[in-house]
């Protein structure tokens, strides 16, 4: 264990010690066992860094009652693997290889030269890849791009920002923009496992389900077991 670490480690065990979850530090004061997790799932974050994420998820996590070792640990996990380790709130749509679009996106590009014209056009690529589907509107409508996936669990999709704008009070436009900033990539993660209903598989431990629920598929899974588990550990789970 890095030994910059072992204080929030330390922190974190003597919290979980305690029978349940106590409620977050009421001074602004980063949550030790937070932090801790974060780090374990992304090992090249900042102590800075992690405390910043740690303060904008409290309150978010909270309300979700995401407050358990394992809730934490598998909420955490995950966002860590659909943010690249906490450093992306917006989706990297940037390929430089019409190859890997095409690996990508198998179906909407069969051969290299219908891809080529994607290569380094994000938004071009986004409004495609996602036209007429998840409530969006033809590749002219530019909804692709604005609606593309955004926040630490990456919501996507005009229907999803509707609901999501729905619950905050914001319109769609105004929910979306808000999404890629801290604050908001951390309600929005919340607010997409609550509506997946993911304690319930995090308190099962089930992560094969929960990164189904997530992703869509399994990508990633043994890296998002990793980190799921190294945030476990630094709980006090066994």
């Amino acid at each position: 264990m890095s030994p910059s670490l072992a204080p929030y480690v330390a922190a974190a065990v003597a919290l979980v010690a305690a029978p349940g979850m106590m409620p977050p530090p009421s001074n602004g004061d980063a949550d030790p066992r937070i932090v801790a997790a974060l780090r374990a799932a992304a090992p090249d974050l900042h102590a800075v860094e992690a405390a910043g994420w740690a303060r904008a998820l409290a309150a978010p996590m909270q309300a979700a009652q995401i407050t358990t070792p394992r809730r934490i640990a598998g909420f955490i996990g995950q966002c860590a693997m659909e943010s690249d380790g906490f450093t992306a709130t917006a989706e990297n749509l940037r390929y430089s290889h019409a190859a890997r679009i095409c690996a990508v996106w198998p179906s909407r590009f069969p051969t290299e030269a219908a891809a080529a014209a994607y290569v380094n056009a994000p938004e071009a690529l986004a409004n495609n890849v996602y036209a007429n589907r998840m409530g969006n509107g033809t590749a002219e409508s530019g909804d692709g791009w604005r609606f593309r996936g955004l926040g630490l669990i990456q919501i996507t999709g005009r229907d999803e920002y509707a609901a999501f704008a729905a619950s905050i009070g914001r319109n769609i436009d105004a929910a979306a923009a808000w999404a890629a900033t801290p604050e908001g990539a951390a309600a929005s993660a919340t607010w997409f496992w609550t509506w997946k209903a993911l304690n319930r598989l995090a308190d099962a431990w089930d992560l094969a389900t929960l990164t189904r629920r997530i992703n869509g598929g399994l990508t990633g899974l043994a890296d998002r077991q990793r980190a799921c588990t190294a945030a476990f550990t630094v709980l006090g789970g066994q």
